[in-house]
């Protein structure tokens, strides 16, 4: 059932994001020619004036306005989704400090070892300072929602950059893996072992610096959290990613170490630069198996297959750092951790002698404009094929102004504002993402559904007509009436006499 733009007014207003008499004042302050009537221009005019983010409003349509509002934070966008929960922008409301939450799922809640798992998270971030590592400002609660509040990154993923721009320069790829690398050498130093250390949770900013994400898996080498980690690792449950994962790791994830983050990092670098893991397999158990025994895989003879190798007088130079890169990564991804560097210290010293020049600090923009957001977002509300997904549409119109009350406004029931596949081209992604119209509101469809019930009956007419007793006429009966009748008159019944009747 489409919302009106009471039922929209009233879902923001309870939200928390604009009072009554915030909304009134700013209706008010709107010229006449521009104030809205209808829903539609309401929901255009919030997001255009940027009183509303295209996210925000769509959240409010779908009946999701409280979770708008945690605690000290207003959510102004969603940044990704994982097992555990989902990442959110978000901004302080006193500090105007746009910060990242991490907010466990209300599933994840009821789970004993997801919640220690973000406990241990917690407490890893609470003891990492460090250019490389995204750091954590707070951990809260608000009601029954767990939250942690991180540093805001304006930037992209590794896995996705990769994803949409295929595989990086070699220069680009040890520089991202060096940096993360000085990233884990000083969480080492500080007892935390990543345990999950993926081109996903690398995230590369605007201006190139790499932060290592999600210390969720993290080990804490603290005499106190020895009971904690046997109780998370003693039912015999893999913790990591398998594509990235060493094989001491995935046999006893106690076994773990710092050698663990060196074989997951050699494996992510291996990916930056071929755009796929070391390792293939149908199953996960294949795959498995290939980390401990399948042969180790060369980059140099996957970069020359892939012709990326530099032409020229540059070539045996290239040829050199190829073969002196190829080295240091069968090291890192080494069958026998005591085969790989010692720490990860051993590691940066390897790579630093992979790079010929300084790499770039400036890359392309990956943020995601406003106007691409907004954009986004008039569309979807402006096409009548996208329905609200909350079909329990409130009816409260509590909201005390008062809106000529026209045109509905509907919403795709799966729709984001933060898929960058949706965002690049508007006309595109709403052409890809548009639904055919409901079948009874087709008048093609509903013309053939006519006809065919039509030729049923008619067929059903036919077949059960030649079964039908004939109708006399009036002149048949006559001449019937008029014949002797030879049926003999029927015997007048006889009443027993109830005994209650007799005088």
């Amino acid at each position: 059932m489409p919302l009106t733009i009471e039922q929209f007014t009233h879902r923001l207003t309870t939200s928390g994001l604009m009072s009554v008499d915030e909304l009134r004042e700013w209706y008010g302050k709107l010229p006449a020619a521009k104030r809205p009537r209808d829903g539609e221009q309401l929901a255009r005019e919030l997001v255009k004036r940027k009183r509303l983010t295209a996210y925000q409003a769509l959240e409010i349509y779908l009946g999701k306005g409280e979770s708008l509002v945690l605690g000290n934070y207003v959510v102004l966008d969603k940044l990704g989704e994982g097992g555990m929960g989902v990442v959110l922008k978000a901004e302080h409301r006193r500090m105007k400090r746009i910060v990242a939450l991490k907010v466990i799922s209300p599933a994840a809640i009821n789970s004993r070892s997801a919640l220690q798992r973000f406990e241990r998270e917690v407490q890893a971030v609470a003891k990492l300072e460090h250019p490389n590592i995204v750091t954590a400002h707070d951990a809260d609660l608000a009601g029954e929602t767990h939250f942690l509040v991180m540093q805001y990154v304006e930037g992209d993923d590794l896995s996705a950059m990769v994803k949409q721009l295929g595989p990086l320069t070699v220069d680009r790829a040890v520089d991202c893996v060096l940096q993360a690398a000085r990233g884990l050498e000083f969480a080492h130093q500080n007892g935390v072992i990543h345990r999950d250390v993926k081109p996903h949770n690398l995230l590369l900013s605007k201006e190139g610096v790499v932060k290592i994400l999600d210390l969720g898996l993290a080990r804490v080498e603290d005499p106190l959290s020895s009971d904690r980690e046997s109780t998370l690792t003693s039912t015999g449950t893999v913790l990591g990613t398998i594509d990235y994962m060493s094989p001491e790791q995935a046999e006893d994830t106690k076994m773990a170490d710092e050698r663990s983050d060196i074989y997951s990092l050699g494996c992510t670098l291996f990916y930056l630069l071929t755009g796929r893991a070391p390792y293939s397999g149908e199953t996960m158990m294949k795959r498995l198996i290939a980390h401990r025994e399948a042969a180790l895989p060369s980059l140099s003879v996957e970069l020359e297959a892939r012709g990326r190798e530099v032409r020229g007088a540059a070539t045996i130079t290239l040829d050199a750092r190829l073969s002196t890169l190829d080295t240091v990564f069968r090291q890192m991804i080494a069958k026998n951790p005591a085969d790989r560097q010692a720490s990860m210290g051993a590691v940066i010293a390897d790579l630093q002698r992979c790079l010929t020049a300084p790499v770039p600090k400036v890359t392309r923009d990956l943020a995601v404009s406003e106007d691409s957001k907004l954009n986004d977002f008039l569309a979807r509300i402006s096409d009548p094929s996208f329905a609200t997904a909350d079909e329990g549409v409130d009816s409260a119109t509590s909201s005390g102004i008062a809106f000529d009350n026209a045109q509905t406004v509907q919403f795709q029931r799966d729709g984001s504002d933060t898929d960058p596949s949706t965002l690049t081209n508007v006309s595109e992604a709403v052409k890809l993402r548009r639904k055919k119209p409901a079948w009874w509101r087709d008048p093609v469809r509903i013309g053939i559904l006519v006809i065919a019930a039509l030729m049923m009956y008619a067929v059903w007419w036919l077949a059960t007509s030649s079964s039908r007793p004939t109708v006399p006429t009036n002149h048949e009966n006559k001449k019937r009436d008029t014949k002797p009748s030879k049926r003999k008159p029927a015997a007048a019944s006889v009443r027993p006499i109830d005994s209650s009747m007799r005088v």
